[in-house]
């Protein structure tokens, strides 16, 4: 399943309504519309789905090649294995992604 498409599932599971969804964001509803619609979304947009959504599961909603199933199976049973919450993975693409800026001006 294709990111949009589980991003429709998503906003179905709570909204009846997109303009209800763009009402909350505060955004244009033609945006969210191309989002929905499969245009690459921003952080800032991902950050105000994990904020709406605090149960979804991130490895899903990004991922096309996602198994909860396999992808459990294969976790090791380390007691001390890290994992993150929705708003710690945001913090952590937020600073990859400015790592990467910062290599790419310098080139």
């Amino acid at each position: 399943m294709e990111f949009e498409d589980k991003l429709k599932q998503l906003i179905k599971s709570k909204y009846s309504k997109l303009s209800d969804l763009a009402e909350k964001f505060e955004m244009n509803y033609t945006q969210l519309s191309q989002y929905v619609n499969g245009k690459k979304v921003s952080i800032e947009f991902l950050a105000k789905i994990i904020k709406e959504f605090p149960d979804a599961d991130l490895n899903w909603l990004l991922r096309n090649d996602y198994n909860k199933e396999k992808n459990r199976a294969e976790e090791p049973n380390e007691p001390y294995r890290v994992i993150l919450n929705n708003e710690q993975i945001i913090e952590k693409i937020e600073s990859l992604l400015s790592d990467l800026k910062n290599q790419v001006s310098k080139n």
